[in-house]
């Protein structure tokens, strides 16, 4: 039968480019690193002596007769009462033990306490750039896979750091130390020892690459079945509502059944290597036991020789058989390492351009001139748009689902880049300006209103994090969120639940709109902020708006029509493409597209009636909304 033997994948080159990029962050750790091999160094040592006191012991003490003539530097011993060298031997071993302990406590702490430093820096990287990826990313990646990057996968970049250059360093010190003794003691043994070897380097080249291939594999399968767990909690209360437990545990358990199989077969694998080496070792040391025995026989070696013999064959072998394994864990972290390098190497799409200017002086007038925007660049969903946002007035963008409406909010925020055309604030191109102090000018509200697991006054602060109490109250009596919330158990102080969800979906509404009080930023987007509440919850969201309208530019992107009531100025559009704009009034009056659309919706939805347009100089009548004549 033909044996076929892989080279085991360590890609060199994969391996400079992942040390050479995280390397940096060992620079602050030299000092420690630097004592951290010595005290290796000084284990190693300590290993290389800890058979010479049993060797003593039976060259000396039990066995003096059988001493061969050339005794070298312990030729003193032999002088001594055996019971004298029986407690020297035995000092000798505590000493040892001891040092060692200390060494090896000393070189595990500082190598620890680098490792975790590593980490946490690596972890810390990782997530700053994970945040300052655009949202086109974070759209297409699931949180469970991008959890496992920021934690086994930093894990492991940290193992090939600091704990595989130890690993490897102590190893390669022993077998070059044990090398060098055994030679010393009898050549011809050595030469067998080292004759064993290479059956170690084929049963590493013969299962390093399945393993790691098979690790790869349930890596994978790890990562799928994290996100389908993180994905299926995240989702509770949807899964509740429609009674899926029973459909989300079969899904989950297949990834469970993926995720064991993966991991059985790797442990296979290993488990099958492990014996493999260990009956090459077995063979390594029975034909040194059986040449080692017949020259102790005739005298050419001592007993205690013999046994230093057998003590390093299996001290040589076990790191032999560690560096075998370590070359599929060091291969099995240059991949997560290279990883963990992808999405720190993804260049933000959206970034500051030279020169580029602060947007504090913001005034708030938007005008988008033949924008197209497509997601991933095959989505398109607007289609040449051109419309204005005038500054200082609150303007409606109203149309039907899927016309573009939230993306143009994203634009705006710069979350994304138009893909032709060109976006202006205030008169100048908006990518003109830093993403930092544009964001900080423009307050945004999304159509799912998110609260992080703390206190509602932490939720309030989100964008104002050094508010005090006083300001804090004062956003939510502005928006008539005070009155509910100091009837909670702790009031300011209670907790949130994660998301929100402990709360209503008009009270989450509520303080939302006090967080963008309390940022009182000149510009303030809201996206559908009627989502979700009922009639009495949006009547308390509009009476917000009204007040957080005045004297500044207010978009209110949204499909409920009493919203309009709100409005100085309207944006219809439709397929991602301008349909009418104008003062409310002026397309009321002209009964354009845009009435049109909102006489359908009244009549598809059950509305009605048009909503209460007075306050535009709009009066109602039977036929419709007319314009007033003073």
């Amino acid at each position: 039968m033909r044996v076929k033997f892989r080279l085991p994948q360590i890609d060199f080159d994969a391996l400079r480019r992942v040390t050479a990029h995280f390397g940096g962050h060992l620079r602050p750790f030299k000092g420690k690193l630097i004592l951290s091999f010595l005290a290796l160094v000084g284990v190693s040592i300590m290993t290389l002596l800890r058979p010479w006191p049993l060797k003593i012991v039976f060259d000396y003490a039990l066995l003096p007769g059988n001493n061969p003539a050339k005794m070298g530097l312990l030729r003193p011993l032999a002088e001594l009462d055996p019971l004298t060298v029986v407690v020297m031997a035995a000092g000798a071993v505590l000493g040892l033990a001891i040092l060692s302990g200390f060494l090896g406590y000393a070189q595990e702490i500082l190598s620890k306490t680098v490792g975790h430093a590593v980490t946490g820096a690596i972890r810390l990287q990782l997530f700053a750039h994970m945040q300052r990826l655009p949202q086109s990313y974070h759209d297409y990646r699931e949180t469970g896979e991008l959890i496992t990057r920021l934690t086994g996968d930093i894990n492991l970049v940290q193992d090939l750091l600091v704990e595989t250059f130890a690993n490897l360093s102590g190893q390669l010190l022993l077998i070059v130390g044990m090398l060098v003794i055994t030679f010393f003691i009898d050549w011809q043994l050595a030469l067998l020892v080292v004759a064993v070897m290479p059956l170690f380097l084929l049963a590493s080249l013969r299962f390093s690459t399945r393993i790691k291939s098979a690790a790869n594999e349930q890596r994978e399968k790890y990562g799928k079945l994290v996100a389908s767990m993180e994905e299926s909690l995240a989702g509770i209360s949807q899964v509740k509502a429609y009674r899926q437990e029973k459909q989300r545990e079969k899904l989950v358990g297949k990834s469970v059944s993926r995720d064991y199989k993966a991991g059985l077969k790797t442990a296979k694998l290993a488990a099958n290597y492990s014996r493999l080496v260990e009956l090459i070792a077995a063979v390594g040391i029975g034909l040194v036991l059986l040449l080692g025995a017949r020259k102790a026989i005739i005298g050419s070696i001592s007993p205690g020789d013999l046994i230093i013999f057998i003590t390093y064959v299996r001290g040589i072998y076990r790191p032999v058989q560690s560096l075998s394994k370590l070359s599929a864990h060091t291969a099995k972290a240059i991949v997560r390492g290279e990883k963990v390098m992808e999405i720190l190497e993804i260049v933000p799409e959206v970034k500051d351009r030279p020169g580029a200017l602060s947007a504090s002086e913001m005034v708030g007038e938007v005008r988008f001139e033949t924008v197209g925007f497509a997601y991933r660049g095959k989505h398109r969903v607007l289609h040449g748009l051109s419309c204005t946002i005038p500054a200082r007035k609150t303007t409606v963008l109203i149309g039907p689902t899927g016309a573009g409406k939230s993306t143009v909010a994203k634009l705006i925020l710069r979350l994304y880049e138009p893909d032709e055309g060109v976006i202006y604030l205030d008169g100048r191109n908006i990518g003109d300006y830093k993403v930092d102090s544009l964001r900080k000018r423009i307050t945004h509200l999304t159509q799912e209103t998110f609260l992080f697991r703390t206190t509602i006054s932490e939720n309030i602060m989100f964008g104002q994090p050094h508010a005090g109490s006083e300001e804090v109250e004062a956003a939510a009596i502005l928006v008539n969120a005070d009155e509910f919330i100091r009837r909670l158990p702790e009031g300011y102080e209670t907790m949130v639940g994660e998301g929100g969800f402990t709360l209503s979906g008009g009270q989450r509404q509520r303080i939302s709109f006090a967080r963008a009080a309390l940022r009182n930023s000149p510009f303030m987007i809201f996206d559908e902020p009627a989502t979700g509440l009922d009639i009495y919850a949006e009547k308390e969201a509009k009476q917000a708006l009204r007040v957080l309208k005045l004297d500044r530019t207010l978009l209110i992107i949204t499909h409920r029509l009493n919203f309009l009531e709100l409005a100085d100025w309207a944006v219809f559009i439709r397929d991602g493409q301008l349909v009418e704009e104008g003062e409310l009034a002026e397309l009321v009056h002209n009964k354009g597209e845009f009435y049109d659309y909102v006489e359908e919706e009244i009549e598809r939805t059950g509305h009605g009636e048009w909503p209460n347009l007075t306050g535009k100089g709009i009066g109602i009548t039977e036929g419709g909304p007319d314009e007033v004549v003073a």
